[in-house]
């Protein structure tokens, strides 16, 4: 359960995860935002890897955030353990896995 604007909303993942996740999202990225989409937003369904979508405020180059996408993996692997995790740096909304995480995704 992860709270969001003093509202409850169901998530697959514990609050250690969570908590892991942001605490590496801000250790790199320093600011902008995360997203949690995909099958562990769906209560109804099991199993499924970890799909975040990354906003980062700076503007980066391609090599840059490809660095910072390494950096932000290990750094959740370290904290969470071996997992299957997606992460969609976002490079163009028009994408429809974007527009995706936007959409149906929660800010964490």
């Amino acid at each position: 359960m992860l709270k969001i604007k003093n509202e409850e909303v169901d998530v697959r993942l514990t609050e250690y995860e969570i908590k892991a996740i942001k605490s590496s999202f801000l250790d790199v990225f320093g600011v902008g935002s995360i997203y949690l989409f995909g099958s562990r937003v769906e209560d109804s369904k099991k199993g499924g890897d970890i799909d975040l979508y990354i906003v980062p405020n700076d503007a980066l180059s391609r090599d840059q955030l490809l660095a910072k996408k390494i950096d932000f993996l290990v750094s959740v692997k370290n904290l969470i353990g071996e997992q299957k995790i997606d992460v969609i740096m976002a490079t163009n909304e028009n994408r429809l896995i974007e527009q995706e995480a936007l959409n149906k995704g929660i800010k964490l």
